[in-house]
């Protein structure tokens, strides 16, 4: 016999309607797991102004006829991905659980062989307890643009310059040079991450800003460049997407100086704050302190589980 209790706190995943903004936007704004630095009526316009592949991967979380909680679920090749968990407070405990549970069970039924999930600390638990290995820990971090801050001069031989259009394979090749060997190293091969700056400058993530977005390169080396720093709007707000400096440039203030000319740029076009998140434990985070950013939202952990097959 079923226990009524359990019954009665049974969470149902509904595909989340094009006229279900409204729903959407009240779970994420009495959430604590978001930044909230977006207006609602802008967070609902976003909403209605999702393609129909992001309306297919929202789901709205239903107890009874109750909306406690909405995440994104989809799939790509053989992984299967979990993120954009947003539960009220009283929500309760059980919920997450339940969460991890119906993602494992929809992760078998599309025979994928990776679960891939992003969620807030504050679910910890019901993941690691499901197996989950956890591959980083970010936080989102906010600043004002209004920087100023004095510059270390950089060795003649390097020159800043605004991105250009012919910049994609070279940044790629920075940010695969970059990240190699650390938890940011995200993509096994040079193609994913040209495609991924692609994406950035399409503005897949959010419209590209190039006016605020610099290069540097090394008088002795053109097919190399020795740092980079892309921005795009997200939620309204500039965010530093990537802030990459060469290993072997590290340490003469080339990370500082990219960071400093891009928040003045942003300051200059009439933005008044930008964000960004950040992996924690790496060097960059006493960077970000010194320019100003403070941690501005939870932190979110990613993590993955392998699935039988």
């Amino acid at each position: 016999m079923l226990d009524p209790e359990t019954t009665r706190n049974t969470i149902e995943w509904r595909q989340a309607r094009p006229e279900d903004a409204a729903i959407w936007v009240s779970v994420t704004r009495r959430s604590a797991d978001q930044i909230p630095f977006e207006s609602e009526d802008s967070q609902i316009a976003r909403y209605k102004a999702g393609d129909p592949e992001q309306q297919a991967q929202r789901y709205l979380l239903w107890r009874d006829d109750t909306p406690i909680g909405r995440l994104r679920f989809f799939s790509h090749g053989d992984t299967a991905e979990l993120d954009g968990i947003a539960l009220l407070p009283e929500a309760g405990g059980s919920v997450a659980a339940q969460v991890v549970t119906e993602a494992l069970l929809r992760a078998a039924a599309l025979d994928v062989r990776h679960l891939k999930a992003t969620y807030s600390a504050a679910y910890i638990a019901p993941f690691a307890v499901a197996g989950f290995q956890e591959l980083r820990r970010r936080t989102g971090m906010m600043a004002s643009t209004n920087v100023s801050i004095p510059q270390t001069p950089l060795p003649s031989s390097l020159r800043v310059r605004q991105i250009g259009g012919n910049d994609t394979e070279q940044i790629g090749t920075l940010l695969q040079r970059a990240y190699d060997g650390g938890p940011d190293n995200l993509y096994p091969d040079l193609a994913s991450w040209r495609a991924e700056v692609q994406a950035i400058q399409e503005g897949r993530y959010g419209p590209f800003l190039p006016e605020s977005c610099f290069v540097v390169e090394h008088a002795l080396d053109r097919f190399h460049l020795t740092g980079a720093v892309l921005i795009h709007m997200e939620r309204g707000v500039p965010r530093i997407h990537h802030m990459a400096v060469a290993p072997t440039f590290r340490h003469v203030g080339l990370g500082q100086l990219l960071a400093v000319k891009a928040m003045q740029r942003l300051h200059e076009l009439g933005y008044s704050t930008v964000i960004l998140y950040v992996t924690l434990g790496i060097s960059a985070v006493n960077l970000y302190h010194r320019l100003g950013f403070l941690e501005a939202g939870p932190t979110y952990i990613e993590a993955e589980r392998k699935l039988p097959g």
